[in-house]
Parts: structure tokens; C-alpha cells; sequence
């Protein structure tokens, strides 16, 4: 096909084998959300990277996986997930499959709505979102949908046009909330993933389910930036954008074509972070409210670095809409009852021929890089890797580079504005805990204790006056006590006094990169939730 083809040949430009590409070629598909409300299928008009008519003589049947999560990343257990013929419920984890999606023959893809409601508190959630499954290429995973109040959610609509008024059947539009900056100058949006329509034959867009409100009921504070995307053509983006619950927004479009491309520079503030993390916690306080504690002291953790991306939303929550080559789950090497997540994240710059990113890995070295997955969103700014075949104590390189939605993809030189310093991560191995073991008793000033996890020059002991559950309205986890203990020792004795109840707690494995050392990133391990009591 011509996609792979062309992802190969970037990939040979630096120096990959167009065997190894091939995996992460195969799961390449565009994420987008808040479709056109249809329950069924389209075929995209505009190739767009890799869509569009004519393509294979013969029909294929694709897994498709995804997750639904509320405006601020939290999982949704228990929602209804509906496209293409399939149904599901999301699990503990917010993960929804629908086993079979069939992309006809002469269809190189397919444009699958998908909708989602549940019912929280008493009041009615609903969102929608649409995949783009490629013929003959595999699972598709991580389609993410967002959820909201129903009656808390606006609607974006209007046309794509070019100059000359001619509408554009099959263009992108892509809506996020944002860009905000942090303290530290990073720039990025608030939401896991972008909300994004097709056009139709006439050049209209419909985006029905935008948040009003955040997970907890308040006001969304963040204005919306809005980009237009059509291959062949300039992007255009509006800003400063406000919705209101229950009213419509019209926003139209008016691309340039174009048949050169100008060059796009390399991402800005490139950096990564390694964690593992237990995949079956102890069951403490129920299985929801544990994968929900970790999505907590992760964030914790990423603030106490100081990638603090916003006072209410998780700065790189575990469920993003990305992909991954899930064809190499075959050599896995993740310890069992392990997660090993690399999460790239990086500012957000707006370019008007960007159609969006490809992100690049290396096992090993610094040399012979694959493509892991074309990020086919330009406002995204991050990406979070769950291959299964990511190893603890193996060093992995990480770049992106950015497409140019004018030449993509009729040749190899659009992928080649590498960021100017790779990121180098490790994953840390699983972190245990000793003693006290879960639920004895214990005295009211308790020696804690944990396994040494090598490469960990130090451990962060995190003590809870309850269990440490995630809510959208906190900024990550709360402990009643966060110690750091340097490496080598394995225990910490409480110097405070705990009065009788139930307490849980954690211990959090870091490897910190040294000051000299820009382009290594951090690395934690999680340890599994244990609680004791104190009578």
C-alpha cells in the first residue's frame, strides 16, 4: 500500500529495516472524536494520509479497542460503547473491543462512528468519536471517547472550503481545549485527545457532544482552538474559542491549496517518562477505585518532578488516544502482573501544514529507529507507548517528527524535522512491598519496608488517611505523609503518630536523571496499594 510504502521510506532514510517498520505501520490510524452522529460506516472521500477510495480487492476484518474516559482522563466503568455493528461495556480500566469491523474491498479504510452513554450519579453521560480502521492493517486501538453531562455539552458546526468557495468533502476538523501553559512555559491541551469531524459532500462539519463542564460539574474554564485540515491544502486554525451548554458555534473554514510543502521545524520541549506499574493491585477498596488511585500517584509523581501541566487535569493520564504496535505483544518481556507505559510528551506549536506526528523509538540505541505510530493530529502533544514488548532495565530512544499535510504522504521527506535531541528512558523493575503485611496491625508509629528495585537511587513512601481513590477535581494524590528515602535503604520508621483507623500506602521506585543529562527522562515503579491498621 502506498501509506506503508512511504512510512518505509522514512523509516529507511533513518536507518530502519522496512521489516521492523512494518509493525508499527500496521496499527496507523486516525483518532478523532465527536463524529457526525452516524451509527454506521462512511468511506472518507480524502485520503488524508492513508484513507480514501481504490485501494485493496479484498475486504478484511479488524479488532478494534478503544477507551472511554470523562473530560479530565478518569476512566468509565460500565458505559455503553456502540459502532459498526458492534456493542460492548467498558471495563474497570475504561477499555471497550468490538471484535469485528469489516473494511470492504476497494476501500483502502473505512470511518467508523462510535458512541458512547453511561449513566453517573443519576444524570445521563454521552459522547461520540470516529476511527479510522485501515484495510488489511490489523487491530486498531486506543479509539478514545469522552464523556460529559449531556445536557452540559455545546456543538461545533460549519463548512471547510478552499479559496475559490469549493466545498471539501472528507477535510478534518479538530477541536481541543486549550492551549494553557504552565509555570514552566510548557504549552498543551487540556483534553487526552482532539474532538474531530469529517466533512461531508458538502463541506459540513458537525461536532455535537463538546464539554461545558468538567468531570465534576464546574464550569470549564479553557477556551477551544479549532484546526481545519484537508491534504493538498494550508491548515487553518481559529483560537479563543468559547462553547456554551445547549448553543451552537459556527465555525467555517477557508484552506489554501497548495502543491508545496515549507518545512516544518522540530518539536519543542521533547521529554518522556517510564512507568511501571502493578496491573492487578491488591484488592483493597475494589478494583475501580485502585486503577483509579494509580492513574493519582501517577500524576503525583509527575508534579513532584515538575511537569505540573495543569492545576485540575492529569498532565499525561494513561489512557490517551494513540496507537500502538501491538503486533510485537508476541516477544513480550514485561514481568507479569506488570504495566510498562513510556509516556513522550511535548509543547504544542501551531503550524499550518502540520498533519501531525510520527513517533519514533528505538530499542537499545540511539541509531536504528522504527516508526511506532503516525500521530494524525495536529494539535496533539503527546503519546503515551503500552507495547507490551517494553522491558524493564532496557534503554529506549524516543523522537518525533512532524508531517506536512501538503506532501504527506506522496513521498519520504515530510517525516525528517527530527526533535534535535532524542530522549533516552528505562524502565525500572516491579516494586513490592514487605511489611507490615496488608491489614495487620500495627503500632501507631510503624516501620515500613519495601524490596530495593535496581537503578532506583530512592523511593518516595506515601501514607493515606484513606484510600487514595482519583478525583477530577484534585491535583493528583493526597498523602497524609510523602517521604523521600534514598538508596540504599529499604524502610522508613513514621516519626509522626497515627491515631486508630485503617491507613493505606505505597512505595514509588525513581530513577532520577542526572543535572548533566537534559535527554534522559525519569523512571518510577509502583508498587501495589497495601493498607494497615492501627487499634
Amino acid at each position: 500500500m502506498k501509506k506503508y510504502l512511504n512510512a518505509c521510506v522514512r523509516a529507511r532514510r533513518l536507518g530502519v529495516s522496512a521489516t521492523r517498520v512494518s509493525a508499527g505501520c500496521a496499527l496507523a490510524l486516525l483518532i478523532a472524536g465527536c463524529g457526525s452522529g452516524s451509527s454506521g460506516t462512511v468511506t472518507p472521500t480524502n485520503p488524508s494520509g492513508g484513507g480514501g477510495n481504490g485501494g485493496s480487492t479484498t475486504s478484511s476484518t479488524n479488532q478494534l479497542a478503544g477507551t472511554i474516559a470523562d473530560v479530565n482522563g478518569s476512566p468509565i466503568v460500565g458505559a455503553s460503547v456502540n459502532g459498526a455493528g458492534n456493542s460492548a461495556t467498558s471495563t474497570q480500566e475504561g477499555d471497550y473491543v468490538f471484535p469485528a469491523v469489516t473494511v470492504p474491498a476497494g476501500s483502502n479504510s473505512i470511518v467508523v462512528p462510535i458512541t458512547a452513554t453511561a449513566n453517573i450519579n443519576g444524570t445521563q453521560w454521552s459522547g461520540k468519536n470516529v476511527v479510522e480502521v485501515f484495510n488489511g492493517l490489523g487491530p486498531t486501538s486506543n479509539a478514545h471517547v469522552t464523556l460529559s453531562p449531556t445536557s452540559q455539552q455545546a456543538t461545533a458546526t460549519g463548512t471547510v472550503t478552499d479559496t475559490s468557495g469549493v466545498p471539501l468533502a472528507g477535510a478534518r476538523v479538530f477541536i481541543a481545549p486549550g492551549p494553557v501553559s504552565d509555570t514552566s512555559g510548557n504549552v498543551y491541551f487540556t483534553n487526552l485527545s482532539s474532538f474531530v469531524s469529517y466533512t461531508d459532500s458538502n463541506g459540513h462539519f458537525n461536532i455535537p457532544t463538546l464539554p461545558t463542564v468538567t468531570a465534576d460539574g464546574k464550569a470549564q474554564p479553557e477556551i477551544y482552538t479549532a484546526t481545519a485540515s484537508f491534504a493538498g491544502h494550508i491548515n487553518q486554525t481559529q483560537s479563543n474559542i468559547t462553547f456554551t451548554a445547549g448553543q451552537t458555534t459556527t465555525l467555517n473554514f477557508s484552506l489554501q491549496p497548495t502543491s508545496t510543502g515549507s518545512t516544518i521545524g522540530a518539536v519543542q520541549a521533547l521529554n518522556a517518562s517510564m512507568f511501571t506499574i502493578p496491573s492487578v493491585p491488591n484488592r483493597g477498596a475494589g478494583v475501580a477505585a485502585e486503577l483509579q488511585a494509580y492513574q493519582s500517584i501517577k500524576q503525583f509523581m509527575l508534579q513532584k518532578q515538575g511537569i505540573s501541566f495543569s492545576t485540575r487535569h492529569a498532565a499525561l493520564p494513561s489512557k490517551v488516544s494513540l496507537q500502538y504496535a501491538k503486533s510485537r505483544a508476541a516477544g513480550r518481556a514485561t514481568p507479569a502482573g506488570s504495566i510498562v507505559e513510556g509516556d513522550i510528551f511535548w509543547n504544542y506549536q501551531q503550524i499550518s501544514n502540520l498533519l501531525g506526528f510520527d513517533i519514533l523509538r528505538s530499542d537499545g540505541d540511539n541509531a536504528h529507529f522504527f516508526s511506532e505510530a503516525l500521530l494524525r493530529d495536529p494539535l496533539a502533544d503527546r503519546y503515551a507507548d503500552v507495547d507490551p514488548a517494553l522491558t524493564p532495565d532496557t534503554v529506549y530512544f524516543y523522537n518525533v517528527a512532524p508531517l506536512d499535510t501538503v506532501l504527506f504522504p506522496a513521498n519520504g521527506t515530510e517525516g525528517t524535522a527530527l526533535a534535535s535531541s532524542t530522549m533516552q528512558v528505562s524502565p525500572l523493575d516491579p516494586e513490592t512491598l514487605i511489611a507490615p503485611a496488608a491489614g495487620a496491625q500495627t503500632s501507631s508509629s510503624p516501620v515500613l519496608s519495601w524490596a530495593s528495585v535496581a537503578n532506583a537511587g530512592g523511593y518516595t513512601v506515601n501514607v493515606y488517611s484513606q484510600y487514595p481513590g482519583y478525583q477530577s477535581t484534585t491535583d493528583g494524590v493526597a498523602p497524609i505523609i510523602s517521604q523521600a528515602v534514598n538508596a540504599p535503604s529499604t524502610s522508613y520508621a513514621l516519626t509522626s503518630t497515627l491515631s486508630p483507623g485503617t491507613y493505606y500506602w505505597d512505595v514509588i521506585a525513581q530513577y532520577t536523571p542526572p543535572t548533566t543529562s537534559p535527554t534522559v527522562g525519569y523512571s518510577y515503579s509502583v508498587s501495589p496499594i497495601s493498607s494497615f491498621v492501627v487499634p
